[in-house]
């Protein structure tokens, strides 16, 4: 992780005071790519930057077992890293 003050992510973070410390936030992770890029970057930044993060997942149940492996993989990715995980359905 780039953690120089200049590092683009960083200034935008700044830029927009999107992170104020000491703040909560909650990361809507479906288990695909994307979503797991962006958890893993906040989670990441915790390391530079007071805040606390959780990863919310919401199960519809579209794919029958599919939609339950996704959850169980979001929940297995955050227990590893320590990141409090919170689910619906």
């Amino acid at each position: 992780m780039d953690k120089r003050p200049d590092c683009a992510m960083n200034r935008l973070i700044d830029e927009y005071d999107m992170l104020p410390p000491g703040c909560t936030v909650v990361c809507a992770v479906s288990g695909g790519a994307d979503s797991i890029c962006l958890l893993h970057r906040l989670n990441q930044l915790r390391a530079i930057r007071p805040f606390t993060l959780v990863a919310a997942h919401y199960n519809h149940h579209l794919r029958g077992a599919e939609s339950d492996r996704d959850e169980a993989f979001v929940r297995d990715w955050c227990r590893e890293r320590e990141i409090p995980f919170a689910a619906g359905s």
